[in-house]
């Protein structure tokens, strides 16, 4: 008998060594997976180490560059672009959208697929560039480009092209600018178009003519602002033309193509969501910001678009009620946290139970039923540990009617401000209140609480005290 409860204290052992080490090996695996995820969302932005290669207009009247010999006081800052082809040759130009988070040198491959998996620098990765298609002239002055680029849920890559299917957002996020051939171009987005990855009039480059690709746009898209005559009859010129009429468009502020951005619809299969700009080109000193170096104070976009955004903005989901189309992962760690405080487990319960404790302690220092030295001990300390233990009583009750305060708020703060049915980040613009809630937890949890084996003495105890500093009672 004895031999077979050993056997069996053994296989207990070793099953929880296998539970703990197994347990370890899933908090780990899912830790380097937060992580994992963290850091392809993180990298998925335009990183201030790629913004120095942007070509970004200049001033030469203010002394930022060399004139560019026509008078009209600026010049193009193509030595960083240069640098760039210099890193990667493949490199072809640059997308800017004011206002969003699409500032990406634009690349194009060999297929259509090598930079679906790897970034500007040649690694290898999930978020890809944004590459031009290959059936497209590498300077970009086909009458009809088309341009790919990731989905990503946090808006890197091509991820904010899907708020262009708000109307609301799409008339305010109209305009940018694109660099390739050596040349800028304002951008101007007129449609909005859902379809599937299969739709040739988008993605054949040469299955129709501008003029019938601009009727198939506008029958197809979802929100269209009508274009001009004189848009479409500048549109048709330069595509039996070519780069020889790119001097007259821009003397006439008329468009010379149209390029789509298209990225994957996530809620459908093989569905793809496409906006169109109409490209114009244009003097760098008369994109919208060019004044200040790129956007800010533009009228139409507040926000500095050279300005790479900050960790929390590129985290940054809106927030259910108001809009919400992620939920923030931080924000329900928090929540368990203020819960898992409040929870009657081991020590939770332990602390809970003290304000009772003390108050039967409190009772028993009468010195009834003792005599003697020991009565003395009692009447002597009595009245001032009582006094203690009343103080200590009324910081743990208050603790608990805080404590559970704060667990309520955070629960409710969470559930206004997020929506769990939606896509995941890291944090929101929420995050911030409820690391302040948790912080709140904490600190109400270390002033009204003790946890390091302290207890309330008894009466017999008390008799044995030399003094009353060197009392433990739970002060």
């Amino acid at each position: 008998m004895k031999t077979l409860c050993g056997i069996v204290k053994v296989i207990e052992t070793v099953m929880r060594v296998i539970v703990a080490v197994v347990a370890v090996i899933i908090i780990l695996f899912a830790a380097y997976s937060l992580y994992d995820t963290f850091y392809i969302n993180q990298h998925a932005f335009s990183s201030v180490e790629l913004k120095q290669y942007k070509p970004v207009p200049v001033d030469i009247n203010a002394g930022n560059g060399k004139g560019n010999g026509d008078g009209s006081g600026t010049d193009y800052d193509e030595d960083s672009f240069a640098r760039l082809k210099e890193v990667n040759d493949d490199a072809r130009g640059w997308l800017t959208i004011y206002d969003t988070n699409i500032d990406y040198p634009v690349v194009q491959g060999s297929d259509d697929l090598e930079y679906a998996s790897k970034d500007i620098f040649g690694k290898t990765s999930i978020t890809g560039a944004i590459y031009l298609k290959t059936d497209n002239s590498e300077d970009l002055s086909d009458p009809y480009n088309v341009i790919f680029g990731h989905h990503m849920d946090n808006g890197a890559m091509f991820g904010d092209l899907e708020k262009y299917k708000d109307e609301d957002y799409f008339n305010s996020h109209l305009n940018g600018w694109l660099y390739a051939g050596g040349r800028y171009y304002r951008l101007d987005a007129f449609a909005v178009m859902m379809t599937d990855a299969y739709d040739e009039n988008v993605y054949s480059i040469d299955a129709l003519t501008i003029d019938e690709r601009i009727d198939y746009i506008s029958t197809n898209s979802v929100i269209y602002k009508q274009l001009s005559d004189s848009d479409r009859e500048a549109l048709e010129l330069f595509e039996s033309e070519g780069v020889t009429v790119l001097d007259q468009l821009q003397k006439f502020g008329d468009p010379a193509m149209v390029l789509a951005l298209s990225t994957c619809e996530s809620a459908i299969t093989n569905g793809r969501i496409v906006v169109f700009c109409m490209a114009t080109p244009v003097d760098a000193k008369d994109l919208p910001g060019f004044n200040n170096n790129g956007g800010e104070n533009d009228g139409n976009n507040p926000k500095n678009a050279n300005e790479s955004p900050s960790i929390i903005d590129r985290l940054t989901a809106i927030g259910h009620p108001f809009g919400s189309d992620k939920w923030a992962f931080l924000n329900i760690v928090c929540v368990i946290y203020c819960i898992c405080v409040v929870l009657p487990f081991r020590k939770t319960k332990y602390k809970f139970s003290q304000s009772g404790a003390a108050k039967k302690a409190r009772n028993l220092y009468s010195g009834y039923g003792y005599s003697g030295s020991d009565a003395m001990a009692i009447i002597r300390y009595g009245d001032m540990i009582k006094r203690k233990l009343r103080r200590f009583r009324i910081r743990v009750n208050a603790g608990t009617a805080l404590e559970i305060f704060v667990m309520l708020s955070s629960v409710l703060v969470f559930f206004l401000t997020e929506d769990m049915t939606t896509p995941v980040v890291m944090c929101d613009k929420y995050t911030p209140i409820m690391i302040g809630i948790s912080a709140l937890m904490f600190v109400i949890d270390v002033i009204c609480f003790i946890y390091r084996d302290t207890r309330i003495l008894t009466p017999d105890e008390v008799t044995q005290m030399g003094k009353p500093e060197g009392t433990n009672n739970g002060n």
